[in-house]
């Protein structure tokens, strides 16, 4: 048996399973950027009872502070009896986290794939014998008479028009009749945007009247404990027969996380949710829509699709109105997705002559642009590990207790906490302005190398300089500032 803390949770396990591949099948959140590998040194736990010495990544990868503290890694401790571990605070929104939200607004003219019209109907007399759907094309004059409307929708129809008096709201989409809403809801025009990220997903909730934004919430990618990149989740599925069913699930069921708070932030229901607009790379487009991406993971690098999909929201397993469409973006090629087609309409570099523009996607799976309506050079890397905490030996996802932003004056080093709690690691924005205060102040030469104290001339800072196994490492905060009682460092091999 496997006791884990705090949760208080027991599992039955068979003997010789790891404890990371124990933790994967319930809903404990546990670091993972190399999927279990032994590569990362992320998925911590503390071994509470008895077990067998730590093995070579293990030595390799935790300090022997957190070894004598009994830290162990989850993916390389194998459960042969019964077994005590933590796995860390109990957090009540560990998946919630913070995400840049400012930045410059392109001007666009709105013209959304919903509308919504008011429309009076005449009494039932007045057109007797008429069938409802008749009444309701007869009172939205003759360029509707070729309106259609679903099962689901007349199934409500004869109810819905007795309940608004005639005097009711029709929800369009082009030549397609999805609902018949009473006339306050006319004004109540909202969609949703989702950023499919490989390790962050993003939701938006918009009003479609003007285009504003209404609330925005941010969450770690559950898909991230199978790897923290796109190649580590198609070896996944390639070796697992249901492991695509399995991310699907996953990325679906933060999906309708997301939504459910969205919808909370302004009293909605997930009925007055019409259209959901959805783009990330091509792999995580492939996942979320259930189609298969190993096309991808090797030459010629061939996806199921590209072209643009219009959709069943239900169909795509989201929780909004049952005749609600999705829209997934269109993508280039196996590595250039629908989130850099967005970035590319964003800019209106296709819309410009004599303007060349550069575009940037910092994500996990960086992408790039160049050009303008003449021609549009387009390219990917795998960039942004980094930037999300994965690989950095203190990174973490930018959630409570990250470490977001460092700056440094006269009383020293300075750095700011997601929550304004005592920090646990830190996140790819304050990686950034820490390696920029650096090399500001010559802790970090051009090279990107950090100094030996005597070599650099900073009286505040060297002496965060320490030197281990030959390499120097900087220390953001001392063991009695964090909330774990372990030092914050940036390696050598971070930078």
């Amino acid at each position: 048996m496997l006791n884990v803390l705090p949760d208080d949770l027991w599992l039955k396990l068979r003997k010789g399973t790891t404890i990371w591949e124990a933790l994967k099948k319930t809903d404990v959140e546990l670091e993972s950027d190399c999927g279990g590998m032994g590569k990362c040194g992320k998925c911590k736990i503390r071994v509470i009872s008895s077990v067998r010495p730590p093995v070579s990544e293990e030595k390799e990868l935790l300090d022997p502070e957190e070894l004598k503290n009994g830290v162990r890694l989850a993916c390389r401790v194998k459960i042969r009896k019964d077994l005590v571990i933590h796995t860390g605070e109990s957090d009540d929104e560990p998946i919630l986290h913070q995400i840049l939200k400012t930045g410059h607004r392109p001007t666009v003219d709105i013209d959304p794939l919903i509308n919504k019209r008011p429309v009076d109907l005449p009494p039932e007399s007045c057109h007797e014998g008429l069938s409802d759907l008749d009444r309701v094309k007869a009172g939205m004059g003759s360029e509707y008479s070729g309106l259609k409307a679903s099962l689901h929708c007349l199934r409500f129809l004869p109810q819905m028009l007795k309940k608004t008096e005639n005097h009711g709201t029709a929800v369009l989409h082009e030549n397609y009749l999805m609902a018949w809403q009473n006339r306050k809801q006319a004004g109540r025009v909202f969609g949703l945007v989702f950023d499919l990220g490989t390790s962050t997903l993003v939701g938006k909730l918009v009003n479609l009247l003007n285009g504003s934004e209404v609330a925005a919430i941010s969450r770690l990618n559950s898909q991230s404990k199978y790897g923290s990149n796109v190649i580590s989740r198609l070896q996944y599925i390639n070796d697992n027969p249901k492991g695509l069913f399995k991310l699907t699930d996953l990325i679906v069921k933060d999906l309708n996380s997301i939504t459910r708070r969205l919808l909370e932030v302004e009293g909605l229901s997930t009925d007055d949710i019409f259209i959901a607009v959805a783009a990330g790379n091509t792999t995580m487009q492939h996942i979320f829509l259930n189609l298969d991406p190993l096309g991808i993971a090797g030459a010629p690098f061939s996806p199921v699709l590209t072209d643009g999909l219009i959709l069943s929201a239900k169909d795509a397993g989201l929780r909004l109105h049952p005749e609600a469409r999705l829209y997934v973006m269109p993508s280039k090629s196996g590595y250039i997705g629908g989130d850099m087609i967005s970035t590319i309409l964003a800019s209106s570099a296709a819309e410009q002559d004599d303007k060349i523009i550069l575009g940037l996607d910092l994500g996990t799976n960086g992408e790039i642009f160049l050009g303008n309506r003449q021609k549009l050079l387009t390219c990917s890397a795998a960039a942004g590990p980094a930037l999300e905490g994965a690989q950095i030996s203190r990174g973490m996802i930018a959630k409570s207790g990250a470490i977001e932003g460092v700056s440094f004056d006269e009383k020293g080093l300075r750095y700011q906490v997601i929550s304004n709690i005592l920090p646990k690691g830190i996140c790819g924005s304050g990686l950034v302005d820490l390696v920029a205060v650096l090399l500001h102040h010559g802790i970090i030469d051009s090279q990107g190398l950090i100094l030996q104290p005597r070599e650099n001339a900073d009286d505040y800072l060297s002496p965060r300089v320490v030197t281990k196994s030959g390499v120097q490492d900087f220390v953001v905060a001392y063991r009695k500032e964090t909330s774990g009682n372990q030092r914050i460092y940036l390696t050598q091999k971070d930078v």
